[in-house]
């Protein structure tokens, strides 16, 4: 019980630590990120270890716990739908649902007029900049509620989330573990303003990859379904996670399904290859480094620090290929996976972080709770 309420401060201290961090002091986000790089491998080593289930009344606080700050952050996202003040990730996406009703494509269209002065380079970068899976995820509450529809599609993207990650923890943690993974994912204030009061449209494809993570060992060919889902909706993490993926079994069945969930990239991507190649691949290759990476303040260093997380990357996807883990290390394997990549990349916003929180909080839950003695 001591062990669960200690990791749940320390994990809310970790993301508050992290989120408080102002533009322009970039170093700071370095040494929290090197922290819970550090941490990966302890958590890891408690997961493993055999605890006495605790007793039947704090199963049911946990549960308790859980259905109060569920209910606390819907009744957070309902207030935030009444004046909602989104960011443009969630206008764009607004926008480009409209497009795409009215028989437009977003990426030929001046969906974001603002990108543009971010690359420094012009009107070819204007155009829708998530893939078409995130249009499919958004496009039956946008259409009929506008950019209030962007918070109710957050709303159960969140409430999936939490349970997957308690399905997740469950597996190998019991019950008990399943509600802590739930319980340290709810009760963070900071997922909730991300998704509600900004709008951010993340949770799209981090949750695919969760469910990727829990079907691997059994379904291969929906995990390879859910990750190609999680690409098509947005690049990244799809990508640096998919390695981390591959399973021991069923391979053939994973690439079928990856195949299809990339499908819905297909018509936009060959109706207008040069603006969708534009938006999506080139405006990301050429963004310049702002104040929220360490590398604004050391220039420099980005070429050594990509040559370096290219080949930590190789090192690490070599590994699990090699030794084809159980999903709790293929987490591990996934957070470190995009911690690597944010740290080499040109900038870190705060919606970036929804990528590993939620592994981060199935680390943490599993770590508290260890694995019933019964199980052996």
């Amino acid at each position: 019980m001591l062990r669960i309420v200690a990791a749940e401060f320390l994990v809310s201290l970790a993301v508050l630590a992290l989120q408080e961090v102002p533009r322009g002091h970039g170093l700071l986000t370095l040494a929290g990120v090197a922290l819970l790089i550090g941490a990966l491998p302890l958590l890891l080593r408690g997961s493993r270890v055999a605890r006495e289930a605790p007793p039947r009344w704090f199963g049911r606080a946990l549960g308790g716990a859980v259905a109060l700050f569920a209910v606390a952050q819907l009744v957070f996202a309902i207030v935030r739908t009444v004046k909602p003040k989104v960011l443009d990730i969630a206008t764009t996406t607004v926008a480009a649902v409209g497009a795409v009703a009215q028989g437009g494509n977003p990426y030929a269209l001046p969906i974001d007029p603002l990108a543009g002065g971010i690359a420094g380079v012009g009107a070819a970068f204007h155009g829708y900049k998530y893939l078409p899976a995130m249009l499919l995820a958004y496009a039956p509450l946008v259409l009929p509620l506008g950019v209030r529809g962007t918070v109710v599609t957050n709303i159960l993207l969140q409430g999936a989330t939490a349970a997957a990650l308690a399905a997740l923890a469950a597996r190998r943690g019991g019950r008990i573990g399943g509600l802590a993974a739930a319980l340290f994912y709810l009760s963070l204030p900071f997922p909730a303003h991300q998704l509600f009061t900004r709008g951010v449209n993340d949770l799209a494809a981090v949750l695919p990859l969760l469910l990727a993570l829990l079907l691997i060992e059994r379904r291969p060919g929906w995990a390879g379904l859910m990750a190609g889902l999680s690409i098509a909706a947005k690049l990244m993490p799809g990508l640096v996670v998919l390695p981390c993926l591959l399973p021991a079994r069923g391979r053939g069945r994973f690439a079928l399904g990856l195949c299809a969930g990339l499908l819905p990239i297909l018509p936009f991507a060959a109706a207008t290859p040069a603006a969708f190649a534009d938006n999506i691949l080139l405006f990301n290759l050429l963004r310049p480094i702002d104040d929220t990476s360490w590398l604004w303040h050391v220039p420099a260093a980005a070429a050594p620090a990509r040559g370096i997380a290219v080949l930590a990357l190789a090192v690490l996807y070599g590994w699990v290929w090699a030794r084809q883990p159980e999903p709790d290390t293929r987490a591990a394997a996934a957070a470190l996976a995009i911690l690597v990549v944010l740290l080499a990349g040109p900038d870190m916003h705060h919606n970036y972080y929804l990528w590993f929180i939620p592994l981060f909080t199935l680390l943490a839950a599993r770590a508290a709770t260890g694995r019933p003695r019964e199980a052996g």
